[in-house]
């Protein structure tokens, strides 16, 4: 194999592949990134997996002096490419016990691995089940990506569930204490009359939203029983998706709350941030007074002293006081997208509802202070 590529379109794919590739694993192969250069059309094919994920990145931008493959070690490649900043073009050339990375200072030899031993990477073939705005899933990924349970027994909560329908997507995510629901339309409605739900695990979310993010495209997404593969300009992404059932999450969505508050959101997000600095691990928690025009948010610990910040608001029903997690107000406002926030509220021992646009709900359980 030997090709000639643009160093800043390598440095892009390997940034993507080695997000995917395995740090940690038994298996040489799975650290590595596989490279297959196609004369017909000239195009050089990178491919990472973990069993799990995976990514196809196509370079179209490439010179092919002789196709082939060659397996490489994906951080090492990484770095190479990436400290290459004095060169626009790199000359790669592999004859299977050896990778050549070649600039006009420097040149670095890697040892390489069996191409035939990397598992397979599905392929995108078809039109996909339905296809959504790179703006659009970037975005609702951004609402949702950041309520998902970390570490938890249930493992159906540890990915956001994707509901396709008609012509709208929406995503859920929760950790058992909170809940974020985005929707976005759809580019291409849904093919299937009945839908399609699906568990999507949060690592491939992150990797979704980084591959995403800034770019203005059309994505086509196909999702069978065990698998998500989305097609983006660049790339072929794909996950096996978490297997188990999702809860049922629009239970807990509060309805007919008697007290409704208008607030600013930067206001808001300020005052809890402030009222927050003096806050424990123990005592994490912030109080929120709301009266007739106003909202008194007191955060206090033993260890550090006390912090009392007022925010004017707008109430409707009768004045209340709750106390929250400010991380979890802190994390929906920074994303909600509108300038004034809604919060309905029941009981000090109930979950509170927040909301931006029509298109994002978030529903938050209390800290109890007794």
């Amino acid at each position: 194999m030997k090709i000639v590529a643009q160093r800043a379109a390598l440095q892009e794919a390997l940034g993507l592949a080695s997000g995917i590739a395995s740090a940690r694993t038994p298996k040489p192969v799975l650290q590595c990134v596989k490279l297959v250069a196609k004369d017909e059309p000239a195009e050089l094919i990178m491919l990472a997996t973990d069993l799990e994920a995976g990514c196809r990145c196509i370079l179209p931008q490439v010179e092919v002096n002789e196709p082939g493959e060659a397996l490489v070690p994906v951080q090492k490649f990484s770095d190479i490419v990436r400290e290459s900043t004095d060169e626009e073009v790199l000359t790669i050339t592999a004859d299977g016990q050896k990778c050549e990375i070649i600039g006009s200072n420097a040149q670095f030899r890697l040892t390489t691995l069996d191409p035939a031993e990397f598992p397979r990477v599905a392929d995108f073939e078809g039109d996909g089940d339905f296809q959504i705005s790179s703006e659009v899933l970037s975005d609702l990924i951004e609402k949702t990506n950041f309520a998902v349970a970390r570490v938890h027994s249930h493992y159906a909560i540890s990915g956001v569930l994707w509901e396709a329908e008609d012509k709208k997507l929406q995503l859920v995510s929760t950790d058992g204490h909170r809940l974020a629901v985005a929707k976005g339309s759809l580019q291409k409605a849904v093919a299937s009359e009945d839908g399609i739900s699906a568990i999507v695990p949060v690592k491939m979310m992150n990797i979704l939203q980084r591959a995403i993010s800034g770019s203005d495209e059309v994505l086509a997404v196909k999702i069978s029983e065990t698998q998500i593969l989305i097609r983006t300009a660049r790339a072929i992404l794909l996950s096996s998706l978490v297997q188990g059932s999702f809860p049922k999450y629009r239970d807990v969505i509060p309805r007919d709350c008697p007290i409704k508050i208008t607030i600013e959101k930067e206001k808001f997000l300020h005052g809890i941030r402030q009222a927050a600095l003096l806050t424990s691990e123990e005592s994490h928690s912030v109080q929120l007074a709301f009266s007739a025009d106003k909202v008194v948010l007191t955060g206090k610990s033993p260890e550090a002293g006390e912090a009392e910040v007022t925010v004017p608001v707008k109430l409707t029903g009768e004045p209340i006081e709750i106390a929250f997690n400010p991380t979890f107000l802190i994390e929906p406002l920074k994303v909600v997208g509108t300038d004034q926030v809604t919060m309905e509220l029941t009981a000090p021992n109930k979950p509170a509802l927040l909301k931006g646009t029509a298109d994002f709900i978030y529903v938050v359980m209390p800290v109890d202070i007794r």
